[in-house]
C-alpha cells in the first residue's frame, strides 16, 4: 500500500513539473526600435501547408504565440526584384520583409543581431532559407539596417497580433515599434519685399523679335532728361529676375549704335531685353529603391527627404514606384548624398539622370 502511494506521489510531482504557467507580465524598461508596425492580417491559407524542399519536410508552426529561436541569418537582394513571394506579393529588396521556413505567413517577428544588439521588426511574407543552420532570410533593406553578414547570429521572436490590434508574444517584451512621423518642418518665414509704389510713365512701345519663337521682354524706363542726344555704346546691362527665390540673368544685346535724337523735355527710352543663354545645370537624381506600393514608396521618400533635407519624387515604371531624391545641379552633390545615405542610414543607392 505504501508503495502505491509512493508512486502516485511521484507521478503527481512529475506532472506538476511538466505543466508550464504563463510567464509573468513584463514591468521593466521599454526601448523604442524601428521596423514595420505590426497589424492584424489573416494567415494565407495556400501558403501555410506543410511542405517538402530538397527531400526535407517542413511543418508549419500552428501556435507560434511563444515562438523564439536562435541561429544564423542570411539575406537576399536586388537580383530577385520582381519575383513573387510565397503569398503572391512582389519581392521588394529594400522593404522590411523576411522569409521563414515554418512560421505562419504573413506574420511579424523581432530580429536581434546578437553581435551588435540592433533590433528590427520585419514582416514575414515568404518561405526560406533552406540551408542548415540558417533560420531566417532577410531582405537587403532589413539586413542593411541590422548590419547582417552571412555568419551573423540572430534571435527571432514572434509577435502575435490579435484581430483588435493588441500585440503579445516574446517579440513585444521590452520593446515597442517607434511611430514614424513623416511631417516636414514648416517653411522658414522670409522677410517681405519693400513696398514700392510704381511711378506712372508715358506710353512705352512694346518690341517683338519676329525672328525667334519666343517674344522678347520690353523694358521701359522713363525719366525727365534734358533734350540732348544720348549714345549707348556696347551695353552689357544685366538685370536679375526672381523666379521661385532664385535669380536668372537677362542681358541686353550688344548694340554699338543706339542713338536717340533730340526729343521733348521728357524722353522715353525703350530697352529691348532678351534672355541670355542658360547654362546646362544638369539634372541628377539619387535612386534608393523601388516598391510595388505607391503609398509605402511615398512614405519612404518623405521620410528620407525629411531626414536629409532634400526634395524627392516617386517615378512609376510599370507596376513599380521608384524612390528618387533630388534633383542636383552637379554629380558631386549627388555623390555626397549617396555617401550620407550609406553612412547615416546604411542605405544603398545609385545616381541616375532625370529626363
Amino acid at each position: 500500500m505504501r508503495k502505491e502511494w509512493f508512486w502516485i506521489g511521484a507521478i503527481a510531482v512529475l506532472l506538476s513539473a511538466c505543466s508550464s504557467a504563463p510567464p509573468p507580465p513584463y514591468n521593466g524598461p521599454t526601448e523604442q526600435i524601428s521596423g514595420v508596425e505590426p497589424r492584424y492580417e489573416p494567415y494565407n491559407s495556400g501558403a501555410n501547408q506543410d511542405y517538402s524542399v530538397n527531400g526535407k519536410s517542413y511543418k508549419i508552426v500552428k501556435d507560434p504565440q511563444n515562438f523564439t529561436e536562435r541561429g544564423r541569418a542570411s539575406w537576399y537582394g536586388a537580383e530577385l526584384q520582381g519575383n513573387k513571394t510565397a503569398i503572391g506579393e512582389q519581392f521588394e529588396p529594400y522593404g522590411l520583409t523576411a522569409a521563414h521556413p515554418t512560421l505562419p505567413i504573413p506574420s511579424y517577428v523581432r530580429v536581434t543581431n546578437l553581435n551588435n544588439g540592433r533590433r528590427l521588426v520585419v514582416r514575414i511574407n515568404d518561405r526560406g532559407p533552406f540551408v542548415e543552420g540558417r533560420i531566417i532570410d532577410l531582405s537587403k533593406g532589413s539586413a542593411d539596417r541590422l548590419n547582417i553578414t552571412a555568419q551573423t547570429p540572430v534571435q527571432v521572436d514572434f509577435i502575435n497580433v490579435s484581430p483588435d490590434g493588441q500585440l503579445s508574444g516574446p517579440g513585444t517584451v521590452g520593446t515597442v515599434v517607434a511611430k514614424q512621423n513623416f511631417a516636414l518642418p514648416d517653411r522658414p518665414t522670409l522677410p517681405s519685399a519693400p513696398n514700392i509704389t510704381p511711378v506712372a510713365a508715358p506710353v512705352a512701345a512694346a518690341v517683338v523679335n519676329e525672328t525667334t519663337a519666343e517674344p522678347e521682354t520690353a523694358q521701359t524706363s522713363a525719366e525727365p532728361t534734358p533734350a540732348v542726344n544720348t549714345t549707348n555704346t556696347n551695353s552689357d546691362f544685366k538685370e536679375p529676375k526672381s523666379t521661385n527665390g532664385e535669380y536668372d540673368e537677362y542681358s541686353l544685346p550688344n548694340d554699338s549704335t543706339n542713338t536717340a535724337e533730340a526729343a521733348p523735355t521728357v524722353q522715353t527710352e525703350t530697352k529691348v531685353v532678351t534672355p541670355a543663354a542658360t547654362e546646362d545645370k544638369g539634372n541628377y537624381m539619387v535612386q534608393v529603391g523601388a516598391l510595388s506600393s505607391s503609398e509605402r514608396a511615398s512614405e519612404w521618400q518623405e521620410k528620407l527627404s525629411s531626414q536629409f533635407s532634400v526634395s524627392g519624387k516617386i517615378v512609376q515604371a510599370s507596376n513599380m514606384y521608384r524612390i528618387q531624391l533630388g534633383p542636383f545641379s552637379s554629380k558631386q552633390q549627388a555623390v555626397e548624398l549617396q555617401q550620407r545615405l550609406q553612412n547615416e542610414a546604411q542605405q544603398s543607392s545609385f545616381i541616375t539622370a532625370a529626363p
